[in-house]
C-alpha cells in the first residue's frame, strides 16, 4: 500500500463507494485515483520532451486535466492533437499489402460499403451491397485499390501541414492516449519518418515503436477488460477527425443523444475535484499505486457493485472503424 493510496483512502474514508449519487461522484470515487496516478506517472516520464501530443478524442479531457498538473509542476506545453485511427492508417497507406494488414489487428463486421467508407475513406454505391465478417473472411478490395491509394495520398499530403504546424521547432515530443497498441502513432510515423515516445494509460507490446510505455500494462490489469467503459468517457463533445480537406479537419457523424457530453463532463469535473483534494497533501511522488486504484474503477464496472443502475445509462461506445453500429456498454 503506498503513500498516494492511504490518502486516498482517507479521501474516500466517508464515501458511500455502492452508492453514489451523481456522475461527479462517480468520477471522484473511481475514476479520479486512476486519473491522478496516471498523470504523477506521466509527470516522471517527461525527461526532456519539450511538446505533448494528447491524441483525440481521450485527449480532450486529458489536457483539460494535464492543466493542472502543468500549472503546479511548471510542465511543458501539450497540444489537442487532431488525429484518430482511422485518419493516421489513411495517410500511412502507400501499397496493397498496407492495407490489407489492416485486418490482422483489426476485425470489421458489417457491410462492405461501411468497410470502404469508415476504415479507408472511399465513399463507394454497391448495387449488391453485402454483410462481411472479417473474422470469418477477408474480402477481395483488389478493385477498389486505385481508389483508396489515390485517397490515401491526398490525406498524406493534406495532413503532413498540419502535423508540421503542431510539432514546429519540437524537437523531443511525447504522444500520449489512452492505448493499446500505439498504431496511432505507428501509423504516423510510418508515413511520414517520424519519431515520437509514447506514453499510454495502457500498452500491449508493438513491435514497430521504440520509447514506448504503458501505466498499465495490458496482460497485468484489469483495466484491459474495462478499457471500453474509460473510453467511454474520455470523449470529445465532436465525433472523431476522420479526413481533412484543404486544411479544413471533417468529423465523423454520430448520434449526440448518445454521447452524453454534458454527463461525461461531471464526471471530469469529479476527476478534477479529487485531483485537487489529493495534491493538498504533501505527496511522495514516487509512490504512484496501480493496483488499488486499477481496483477502485474495476468495482465501478463490475456489475451490481454500484447499486445507481441510472448512472450507467450513459455508456455508450461507437468505433465504425470495425462495426457498424453503436454499442451500449453493460457492466
Amino acid at each position: 500500500m503506498t503513500q498516494i493510496d492511504n490518502y486516498t483512502k482517507l479521501l474516500l474514508d466517508k464515501k458511500d463507494l455502492q452508492n453514489p449519487n451523481s456522475f461527479e461522484e462517480l468520477g471522484y470515487m473511481f475514476i479520479g485515483p486512476m486519473v491522478f496516478n496516471f498523470f504523477i506517472w506521466l509527470k516522471s516520464e517527461l525527461a526532456n520532451t519539450d511538446k505533448i501530443l494528447f491524441n483525440s478524442r481521450e485527449g480532450y479531457f486529458f489536457k483539460e486535466i494535464y492543466e493542472i498538473f502543468k500549472n503546479k509542476y511548471n510542465l511543458p506545453e501539450s497540444v489537442y492533437f487532431k488525429t484518430s485511427r482511422k485518419l493516421a492508417a489513411i495517410a500511412s497507406f502507400k501499397t496493397k499489402d498496407d492495407i490489407y494488414k489492416t485486418f490482422e489487428l483489426h476485425r470489421f463486421s458489417g457491410k462492405l460499403s461501411n468497410l470502404l467508407e469508415n476504415r479507408f475513406g472511399i465513399k463507394v454505391n454497391i448495387i449488391h451491397d453485402k454483410q462481411i465478417d472479417t473474422s470469418i473472411e477477408i474480402p477481395n478490395l483488389d478493385e477498389y485499390m486505385d481508389d483508396i491509394l489515390l485517397k490515401a495520398e491526398d490525406t498524406r499530403n493534406e495532413y503532413l501541414k498540419y502535423i508540421k504546424n503542431v510539432i514546429g521547432n519540437s524537437t523531443d515530443v511525447l504522444m500520449v492516449d489512452s492505448g493499446f497498441q500505439g498504431m496511432t502513432q505507428h501509423n504516423i510515423q510510418k508515413a511520414y519518418g517520424l519519431k515520437f515516445k509514447g506514453r499510454y494509460f495502457i500498452y500491449k507490446e508493438n513491435k514497430f515503436l521504440d520509447d514506448v510505455k504503458g501505466f498499465y500494462h495490458f496482460e497485468e490489469s484489469n483495466l484491459r477488460k474495462n478499457l471500453i467503459f474509460f473510453e467511454s468517457i474520455f470523449i470529445d463533445k465532436i465525433g472523431s477527425y476522420i479526413n481533412i480537406k484543404n486544411g479544413e479537419f471533417i468529423n465523423e457523424e454520430y448520434d449526440k443523444s448518445l454521447q452524453y457530453f454534458d454527463e461525461k463532463t461531471q464526471i471530469i469535473d469529479g476527476v478534477k475535484e479529487f485531483i485537487n483534494d489529493i495534491l493538498n497533501f504533501d505527496i511522495d511522488l514516487e509512490s504512484v499505486s496501480y493496483e488499488f486504484a486499477d481496483n477502485l474503477f474495476d468495482l465501478m464496472c463490475t456489475e451490481n457493485y454500484i447499486k445507481n443502475e441510472k448512472l450507467f445509462d450513459i455508456f455508450f461506445h461507437d468505433n465504425y472503424y470495425v462495426r457498424d453500429n453503436i454499442k451500449k456498454i453493460i457492466r
